[in-house]
């Protein structure tokens, strides 16, 4: 009885360690959603992608984010097969699946619509802010400038703040995109801008958000009189134009008076010895003497031959890639008030659009 006992336990126990071991052995998913799509069983594929990929490491969740959209448009479910779409595009970007579990009947329709869908989705990637190498560090930008690939051609209309700024075609590849700088910046905010792409195939909305990150801090005191007495005297102030989006006020142009304009007059080089001015030389003068038609041809071939040897000169990069912008700021209503400012770029998923 005792022994009987004492081995219950055991019993209880030893399904609980095989438990885990049960669970890693259960069926491929490969191999099911392969003979569910040969058996063109779409219904019971869709259950088992989208109850599937939580659980799926990068490699195959890649692939199981290309076989939904499939799996959709063969269900004819439009508005979900684009949403789709953009979370399979968004993740993998221009990677091509593998899909070598799949039968080659499968394999070809799927790669047919992949493909299709490939040169018509319109994905914004690599997004970085685009810095003239020329910029001083740390000093003030110009403009607020977004360069990003494209990997298709599109209509596209751009609106910062419900504002519409402008609109036209892209072509497949860079582009650039050039947004006024807000004028203050006492505090931390973000700027929505929204690019709305167009293609034959689909309509998307793409959100970039700017987010501005203020650190600010006061000098006062006897560092702020030492930092007047050392800075440039004020021109006379002119006029100024404000742009403001809603409440926000985002650009501000100021014109200043200058008292004094540099002039700058160009000498020409003197006359050639034994001609007046304003005479045309003789030919027979140096260096005015005249060349033959011959020796002009030779000399031509000559400089063509040599400019072909000589390796193309690279032409210097104008801008630079940078994933987040920092600046100093001063406030000319309030001098006495420093700040630095962070701008970084937050890009939302994309989603389908229609009006």
């Amino acid at each position: 009885m005792n022994d009987r006992i004492n081995s219950l336990p055991l019993l209880v126990i030893l399904p609980l360690l095989l438990l885990p071991a049960f669970l890693q052995a259960g069926p491929d998913w490969k191999s099911e959603i392969n003979a569910k799509l040969k058996n063109n069983d779409y219904e019971a594929a869709r259950l088992l992608l989208e109850t599937t990929l939580p659980q799926l490491e990068k490699s195959e969740r890649q692939e199981a984010l290309a076989l939904l959209p499939f799996v959709l448009n063969k269900l004819g479910l439009a508005e979900e097969e684009k949403k789709a779409l953009i979370d399979y595009f968004e993740e993998a970007g221009q990677n091509q699946p593998v899909l070598e579990f799949l039968d080659f009947s499968v394999f070809s329709q799927v790669l047919e619509y992949l493909g299709h869908w490939k040169e018509t989705f319109p994905l914004i990637d690599n997004l970085n802010f685009m810095v003239p190498t020329s910029a001083p560090e740390d000093s003030i930008p110009e403009a607020i400038r977004l360069g990003f690939d494209l990997s298709t051609g599109a209509y596209y209309k751009l609106v910062l703040e419900n504002q519409p700024l402008e609109g036209g075609f892209w072509e497949k590849g860079p582009h650039l995109v050039e947004l006024p700088v807000p004028y203050s910046f006492e505090q931390p905010f973000s700027l929505n801008l929204d690019v709305f792409l167009k293609t034959e195939a689909i309509t998307i909305k793409k959100r970039i958000q700017l987010e501005f990150k203020v650190e600010t801090w006061n000098l006062g005191g006897q560092d702020l009189v030492v930092q007047r007495q050392n800075a440039r005297p004020v021109k006379n102030l002119q006029g100024e134009v404000a742009l403001y989006i809603g409440d926000k006020l985002i650009f501000k142009a100021t014109k200043y008076v200058q008292k004094k304009i540099p002039l700058q007059v160009t000498i020409p080089p003197p006359n050639p010895p034994g001609t007046k001015p304003y005479l045309v030389p003789q030919k027979d003068q140096y260096p005015f003497h005249g060349v033959s038609i011959l020796d002009a041809i030779s000399a031509l071939s000559k400089v063509i031959q040599d400019w072909k040897k000589k390796p193309a000169t690279t032409t210097p990069a104008t801008y630079e890639k940078k994933p987040e912008i920092i600046f100093n700021f001063i406030n000319p209503e309030k001098p006495e008030v420093r700040s630095r400012i962070t701008i970084k770029i937050k890009p939302e998923k994309a989603e389908p659009y229609a009006r």
